[in-house]
């Protein structure tokens, strides 16, 4: 199939309500700012992203979209990495394990996989106004409990709040840009809205790693609360309403079989990895708990199955699953899935392998992400603009190639002579590559499914992007449990060391292979484009 130029502007039904002429010129955003707002705007942005890119100018007049969610999901990306840096000082301050702590992202990101399917509904259902003031609220509510936080439920509390205002966020951000943009520029702008949640990652962990020690971890989740609330002041002023909203149907049942299918799938995963360390550790309830681990995969599987079926036979179902008729779309999708996996997967593992293998503190252990996180940020849009001008295959395939060298170098770091710092050069290989196949990987595969079917395709992206950064991290936390086991960092912290590298280095095989296959899957679908 030839990669198409034509304008985006569908929506997930055919009922269509656009906004007058003199309300949404043509070729703006969903949410138009006139000339006199643009101040505004690029206050908000500055205050509420620490310098994130909200503001996109148009490519065809001098005109601007101002995108709504940019500022929520920017910090509820900031707040998700910064955590996996905190983790050893909470594991401390709590009493609890890696197989415990890990749950205060991997929850994170399986509320955003459920809340992120809602979006086709919301975006009929309620204004962008009020879509957007909800997630801040809820954003604001998980960082307030975050900050006064007595004991690990109500942290774990304070994150599921954040990952519902996320999960809010995520589509509305890129909906505006697939239904908007100028299908010429489109890689660029998509290159843009990745950037702007590529900079999150890149200051969590330092953020994180530089607060804790100068102010506490408290204080990390307080201090963003004034930022958002500014935020939300001025979008509810400046945000407007380009069509009128319309009453449709709501499935709580598909909503409640789609949620036992991702906590059953993830909870399966993680007493997978308990069942590992059960019989590495000759415990007598090693087989209940992989028998456990077998039930629960069973149940996530039917209940997804289900979903399917509900939905292909609704009138109004979350997701229209006919947007995986198209196969290139597939196959583009379970790329996208991966590489999100295995990006998620490292911001877990190497902040906590600095800390728990090499016994860097948490300032060097958040400083590791940095310098690639920041680089992979800047050159995202660099893609974008080498798949308008090249197409998709050539762009995607060649910085792929380049992030699997990354990972087979980082690999031949993980030693106990080894610097961690080298650690942080490959990172850098790695992200170089993943920050510019991973935006167009997405852009490639909403070009493969008509334009009616956009929001629904966005949809399936934002879920199971945030699924695969669950299941990234569950995978992750069980190589590093599986090898810490039988091993106390207090009582005997060199064989501690030791075995945690020697779980970081199988973490970072398990990440290779996963790699590898998203590279297969790229390659699969550019096949089958070129078979039609």
């Amino acid at each position: 199939m030839p990669y198409r130029t034509e304008r985006v502007s569908g929506r997930c039904r055919q009922a269509s309500h656009p906004a007058p002429p003199s309300k949404q010129p043509p070729g703006q955003g969903a949410l138009y700012v006139s000339e006199d707002n643009v101040t505004s705007c690029a206050m908000q942005a500055f205050i509420a992203g620490y310098c994130e890119i909200s503001l996109i100018k148009s490519v065809s007049e001098r005109r601007n979209y101002f995108e709504p969610g940019t500022d929520e999901y920017y910090i509820g990306i900031l707040t998700e990495t910064m955590t996996n840096v905190l983790f050893p000082t909470l594991m401390e301050e709590f009493h609890i394990g890696t197989a415990v702590v890990q749950w205060l992202t991997t929850g994170y990101l399986l509320v955003v996989s459920i809340v992120a399917p809602l979006s086709s509904y919301l975006n009929h259902r309620f204004t962008l106004k009020a879509s957007f003031i909800v997630a801040i609220a809820l954003c604001i509510a998980g960082l307030l409990t975050a900050a006064l936080a007595v004991n690990f439920p109500m942290l774990m509390v304070a994150r599921i709040l954040q990952g519902a205002g996320t999960g809010i966020a995520l589509p509305l951000m890129f909906n505006i840009i697939l239904e908007q943009s100028p299908r010429s520029r489109l890689g660029l702008l998509m290159g843009v809205g990745n950037m702007v949640c590529a900079i999150a990652p890149a200051l969590g962990p330092t953020v994180g790693g530089v607060g804790v020690a100068a102010i506490g971890w408290r204080w990390m989740f307080a201090i963003l609360i004034p930022f958002l609330v500014i935020a939300g002041v001025i979008g509810a002023v400046t945000i407007r309403q380009p069509r009128p909203t319309e009453r449709v149907h709501f499935s709580w049942a598909q909503l409640a079989l789609l949620m036992v299918g991702f906590v059953a799938f993830v909870f399966a995963l993680d007493r997978f990895g308990a069942s590992i360390t059960a019989l590495t550790s000759s415990e007598p309830n090693a087989s209940g708990v992989l028998a456990l681990a077998v039930v629960l995969l069973i149940v996530s599987v039917a209940a997804l199955v289900w979903f399917a079926m509900a939905s292909k036979r609704s009138r109004d179902p979350l997701i229209h699953m006919g947007v995986l008729h198209s196969a290139p779309f597939r196959w583009h999708l379970l790329a996208y899935v991966m590489l999100e996996g295995v990006t998620i997967g490292f911001g877990y593992l190497i902040p906590n392998l600095a800390q728990l293998g090499f016994g860097s503190t948490t300032t060097v252990a958040g400083l590791l992400i940095l310098p690639g996180a920041l680089l992979g940020a800047v050159l995202a849009p660099v893609g974008g603009a080498l798949l308008d001008h090249f197409g998709p295959m050539r762009p995607i395939l060649s910085t792929m190639a380049l992030a699997i060298v990354g990972i087979v170098l980082m690999l031949l770091m993980v030693r106990l002579t080894a610097s961690v710092w080298m650690i942080c050069v490959s990172y850098i290989a790695y992200m170089i590559g993943f920050s510019m196949a991973y935006p167009d990987t997405m852009t490639a595969g909403m070009g493969a499914v008509r334009t009616a079917m956009q929001p629904d395709g966005n949809a399936m992206f934002s879920t199971f992007q945030q699924l695969a950064g669950a299941v990234g991290t569950t995978v992750m936390s069980i190589c590093l449990g599986v090898a810490q086991s039988g091993r106390n960092l207090e009582t005997d912290k060199a064989a501690f060391e030791a075995a945690t590298q020697r779980g970081g280095r199988a973490g970072m095989i398990v990440l290779l292979v996963v790699l590898i296959c998203a590279f297969l899957a790229n390659v699969r679908a550019f096949a089958i484009r070129r078979a039609r």
